[in-house]
């Protein structure tokens, strides 16, 4: 009879924008919301590790993991780490892209990472130092996402402008370009090849191309314009999501629709596999996490 409060559970109160899992973990997984805050959940129970917050950074747009840290981008233009453990920010760097960060990715050596802004200029930090380290400005509108290859040497940006741009990282130079018919790129994923890119956008398809052919591989036809695109780590599974709230699972090879996933009531913004393939978990503008059983 003391009125003592408990906590049950908690979640975003906001838009999610962007998941991410780290790249050797599957216990844990990240999430950014237009809540402004930027949560670390434990994927068995689903109950929060930590949470880091800003309270007047507008919206954080994409994330991923550095070690045992989060790097986010914001809609003002900063990126923002946070510790993984505590949810304290440990740094932020100020005017990484004028009107706003809207891809981030770190790469494999965990020695840089690449931002993408609503400019269209792609651009690569140092991790340690926090120093730009090259620009690259070819996209004519906002970079939606960006895949940095194995060799932590090529990466891949997709754009509104509808262009896909392979870049060479050392010599900061363009070596390959594809483009779709209509409509800009809102997701990419990179084969394990390094070669076959799959791409979703608002030409409302979903597209399978090879870095060394100008034209498509294969295309669906999907029924609303998909907004998120993931690849499973064994390469075999293709997950998609849009604006119609429907996850929907497809093979790599053949491009076979196997099966819908139904739950979200907003657009899906991003989804993404766990390293272990066991699970995927999808966000929407719903402030909804949506966790998939695939090996069931």
């Amino acid at each position: 009879s003391d009125m003592k409060t408990v906590k049950i559970s908690e979640a975003h109160h906001g838009a999610i924008t962007a998941v991410t899992f780290p790249k050797e973990s599957s216990d844990r997984f990240a999430t950014c919301s237009a809540d402004g805050c930027v949560v670390m959940w434990d994927l068995s129970d689903y109950s929060v590790l930590c949470k880091g917050h800003c309270r007047d950074g507008g919206t954080p747009t994409c994330l991923d993991f550095a070690l045992e840290c989060l790097v986010s981008g914001w809609s003002d233009g900063k990126v923002r780490c946070f510790d993984g453990e505590t949810g304290q920010l440990l740094w932020e760097v100020a005017d990484v892209h004028k009107g706003g960060v809207s891809a981030l990715c770190v790469s494999h050596n965990q020695r840089f990472f690449m931002t993408g802004g609503v400019e269209g200029s792609v651009r690569v930090w140092d991790i340690k130092s926090r120093e730009l380290v090259s620009h690259m400005k070819e996209h004519l509108d906002a970079v939606t996402c960006i895949k940095i290859f194995d060799d932590d040497a090529h990466a891949l940006s997709g754009s509104k402008d509808r262009n896909i741009i392979c870049w060479d990282l050392r010599h900061e130079k363009r070596v390959a370009s594809l483009r779709q018919r209509m409509g800009g790129v809102n997701s990419l994923a990179l084969y394990l090849d390094q070669v076959q890119v799959i791409s979703v956008g608002q030409d409302r398809k979903l597209t399978f191309w090879d870095l060394r052919e100008v034209e498509p591989v294969h295309s669906v036809t999907l029924d609303s314009e998909a907004c998120a695109v993931a690849l499973s780590f064994s390469g075999s599974l293709v997950a998609s999501g849009g604006k119609d709230q429907v996850m929907r699972l497809w093979s790599f090879d053949g491009a076979r629709h196997l099966v819908d996933g139904m739950g979200h009531s907003g657009s899906i913004n991003s989804i993404v596999f766990s390293p272990d393939d066991r699970q995927m978990v999808s966000v929407g503008q719903d402030g909804c996490i949506f966790v998939w059983n695939v090996y069931a």
